[in-house]
Parts: C-alpha cells; structure tokens; sequence
C-alpha cells in the first residue's frame, strides 16, 4: 500500500469518528431536546444559507470571467441569500424562549466538533507539517472543554461564552487552513495560498491501492 493511500485512509478514519459523533449528538437532540433539535433545522439551514449568499457575493464582484448579467444576477442572489436568512434568524431568536442560551447552544456543538477535529487531524493524520498538527492538537484540546462549560453553562455569562467560543472559532479555522496547505508545503502568510484552501477542501481523499 502506498503512502498516500495510508494518508488518505488516516483522513477518512478522522471524517468517519466526527460522523459517527454527528449522528449520536442528533439522535440525542431528537429524543431529549426536541424544541433544539427542530430549530437546529432552521438555523443550521438558514446559516448555508447565507454561506452560500457570500459565496454567490464573491463570485459576483471578482467572477471576471463571467458576462456581466451573470455577474449582476450572482451578486443579486448572494445578497438575497445573506439578507433573508439574516432576517428570519433575528426573529427566531428575538423570540422570549429563545434568545443568547440558544444562540450559545447553536455555535457551541459545531465548535466542539472541529476543535475534535482538529485535535484528531493533528494526532492521526502524518502527512501535515509536525508544527501545525501540534498548534492544532493544542487549539482542539483546548477547545472542546470551553464548548463543554459553555454548553452546561449557556443561561449564565453570555458575553464570556461568546468571546471563547468565538476566539476558538477563529483559531481553529486559521490553524485548520495552515494544517491543509502545510500537506503541500504551502504557507498561510500568501494570499493565493488561501483560494487553494477550498480546492483542497472540497478534493475528497481518493483511495489508491498499490502494490508493494
């Protein structure tokens, strides 16, 4: 078997263990908190949504190699996509039973799931450079007990819970970048390297089978 092939086996160990985890936290939502589980529905939708919006946004303003209607019409779709969505979520959680405690449930479990990632990506996957599986072991490690207190103690300390989760967000989505581009000894520091980070991304490990 070849080394890559090992790689790729490695990464698709990582994606299937925060799967599996996926599915137990859901399964849990729908039997033992209903009213989270159906708005994690809406919101998580409605979040790509408006991910989706930016994406349509960015092709529109920089797509030059687009007619200008398909321009104008990407850039319309994005900024509906981001408006709209925006919108409904205000009045979702303006609401008196939801309100900062949702909002700190609703990021707390994506958050802990790439701080496991990362901490799992760092540990099992040896194609990255050593420095950032380190970085991101460290950043993963660190983030999964303030999603855990932020979850058990989401009524209290809103402001708090905020500011970690959302420092450990942007943590880990830096070092996460520099972990995939490190494979091809490509750094963060330049620019074009970020556009390469979604190729990467989206690329999914193929399985080749060598013999030795």
């Amino acid at each position: 078997m070849s080394v890559r092939s090992l790689m790729n086996k490695q990464k698709l160990l990582v994606d299937d263990i925060i799967s599996v985890l996926l599915l137990i936290i859901i399964i849990f939502l729908a039997f033992f908190l209903r009213l989270l589980a159906i708005m994690s529905i809406g919101v998580y939708s409605l979040f790509c949504l408006q991910l989706y919006g930016l994406y349509r946004s960015f092709k529109g303003i920089f797509g030059r190699r687009l007619k200008f209607i398909h321009r104008v019409l990407n850039l319309s779709l994005g900024i509906a996509c981001v408006i709209i969505p925006s919108y409904l979520l205000i009045y979702m959680f303006m609401k008196p039973h939801t309100g900062p405690t949702y909002i700190i449930y609703f990021l707390s479990i994506p958050i802990f799931l790439i701080g496991l990632a990362g901490l799992l990506k760092g540990l099992i996957v040896k194609v990255y450079s050593p420095l950032f599986r380190f970085l991101n072991v460290l950043i993963g490690a660190t983030t999964l007990p303030f999603t855990v207190i932020a979850i058990i103690f989401a009524e209290t300390n809103h402001v708090f819970h905020l500011f970690t989760l959302l420092t450990a967000l942007t943590l880990n989505g830096i070092l996460r970048a520099a972990l995939y581009l490190s494979e091809y000894g490509l750094s963060l520091t330049s620019f074009k390297n970020l556009k390469l980070i979604w190729f990467i991304m989206d690329s999914p490990p193929l399985l080749t089978q060598e013999e030795n």
